[in-house]
């Protein structure tokens, strides 16, 4: 009897530290790996259920391995020892690649102001070029400062997070900077994105990643293998070329966010205020290639209240290729252009933004200042070379805008109208403010005229400008201005 009583007692025992935890990191369904020490180190026996290394504590390179080695999803939390910023300085070789789903949540750290847990490469030996690097499909980084992962062979070569898998999320990490620290410790660029459906950052400011003084920004690419499709990704709330307050520019060297030739349906920023990106102090803001690419609701080189100027020191968007949507964006104070539109860059949809006090032009197709209308509107190159609108009166009482549109015959266009408060000193306008948006379909001689009352209202010598659209989505350049009576 006494024999059947102490073993009761064992499982009851057992039965309790599975409930409350054991004492060791536990890997199993439903359970969580426990960072326990800064120290890097590998896992002394991946796949036996248990992330330890000598001595029992566990390191994140340990919790990694183990959570690899473990089928089915994973949890890796942290209990470091302190509160504060902790440095975990990685020194026994790039980090193992997550291969299985894995929730990595440096949120979790007890009395941290997230983030405070800093994945450092400045300790590795050349060559070693990505921080984290996800190769999974569902999994889930936050919380992380992540610097210094860089080579000597250029910016593209190494990232903070190389991201080959699908559905991944990446949310509240600063990548490429130390807060706090003056001098930017930056990776040789911040974000790789291969896949499909991973989402960088989120529609909420505790989902936003500070994305800034690295080489590039955030960089969309081709499928490695060149089969497996770059599509559907979304890079959405963050502050990109910005410090963590998004009122100073901490700039990536080179572009905030590429799009290149592969990745397509890319969306960056969204149809709501918080999906929106600020893109400012980089050398420039956007730069796509990829099919479809929309960009919407962004400020791209103001601060993160859109009223000051952070400008891109070159253009605010570019493209030499692909298509794409801008739409609904703050375009302002970019030491180049608004938007750059050229190579053979066609169907760039540009509507509703917001574009002014930028150094040059506020469009630009052709990359060669202003881009006189030709008769017929036969010419070919970027966007075609879409004809803009002339507009011949705009009265502020009435606010009454005529004008007319020569270009190809017998065609549907629609006609966007702007005001701003100064003209471009070529004498042709940007677009502070969208007032409305007219039908005019061209004649046989490729001719339409028009006279709309817009929606929003204009002030006596305010400078109306305006765009023209084509049914394939090719916009135009601004128009010259026209001072309202």
């Amino acid at each position: 009897m006494k024999h059947f009583r102490f073993l009761n007692m064992l499982v009851a025992i057992w039965l309790a530290l599975a409930l409350i935890g054991f004492p060791s990191s536990h890997a199993s369904a439903g359970g969580a790996l426990v960072v326990t020490m800064v120290n890097d180190g590998s896992d002394a026996n991946p796949g036996d259920g248990f992330c330890a290394i000598s001595g029992g504590s566990c390191t994140l390179r340990a919790a990694i391995e183990e959570a690899n080695a473990h089928a089915g999803a994973d949890n890796i939390i942290f209990s470091l020892p302190g509160a504060g910023i902790h440095v975990m300085s990685i020194t026994s070789g790039p980090l193992p690649t997550i291969t299985d789903t894995l929730n990595l949540d440096g949120t979790s750290q007890p009395n941290c102001t997230v983030p405070c847990i800093v994945l450092s490469g400045a300790s590795l030996p050349a060559g070693a070029k990505h921080g984290l690097r996800v190769a999974s499909n569902n999994s889930i980084i936050k919380g992380f400062i992540i610097t210094s992962w860089n080579t000597s062979s250029g910016p593209g070569n190494s990232y903070g997070i190389f991201i080959t898998g699908n559905n991944n999320i990446i949310q509240a990490n600063d990548i490429g900077f130390w807060p706090g620290n003056p001098t930017p410790l930056g990776n040789g660029s911040g974000i790789s994105l291969f896949g499909t459906g991973n989402l960088i950052g989120g529609t909420t400011p505790n989902e936003r990643n500070v994305i800034s003084g690295n080489g590039y920004g955030i960089v969309v690419a081709n499928a490695v293998d060149g089969n497996t499709p770059t599509s559907g990704n979304k890079i959405q709330g963050n502050y990109i070329g910005a410090n963590a307050a998004g009122n100073a520019a901490l700039g990536n060297q080179l572009t905030g966010v590429v799009v290149f030739m592969g990745g397509s349906n890319t969306l960056i920023g969204g149809p709501t205020s918080g999906a929106r990106n600020v893109i400012s102090g980089n050398r420039a803001g956007i730069y796509y290639t990829g099919s479809t690419t929309t960009i919407q609701n962004n400020f791209i080189g103001t601060n993160a209240a859109g009223n000051a100027g952070l400008g891109n020191t070159q253009d605010g968007i570019y493209s030499d290729a692909g298509s794409g949507v801008i739409t609904g964006n703050r375009i302002a104070f970019n030491a180049g252009k608004g938007i750059n539109i050229y190579g053979s860059a066609v169907r760039a949809t540009v509507r509703r933004n917001s574009i002014f006090s930028n150094t040059s032009l506020g469009i630009d197709l052709g990359s060669n200042g202003v881009t006189l209308n030709d008769t017929g509107d036969v010419d070919a190159g970027p966007n075609r070379l879409q004809n803009f609108p002339s507009i011949i009166s705009a009265t502020s009482s009435t606010r009454v805008v005529t004008g007319r549109l020569s270009s190809r015959a017998n065609t549907k266009y629609t006609v966007e109208i702007y005001s701003s408060p100064t003209c471009d000193s070529s004498h042709y306008g940007e677009g502070k403010v969208y007032l409305g948006a007219v039908s005019v379909t061209t004649n046989g001689s490729g001719v339409g005229s028009f006279s709309v009352a817009v929606l929003g209202n204009f002030a006596v010598g305010s400078k109306i400008t305006a765009t023209a659209i084509d049914p394939a989505g090719n916009t135009s350049e601004f128009s010259a201005c026209r001072a309202a009576n």
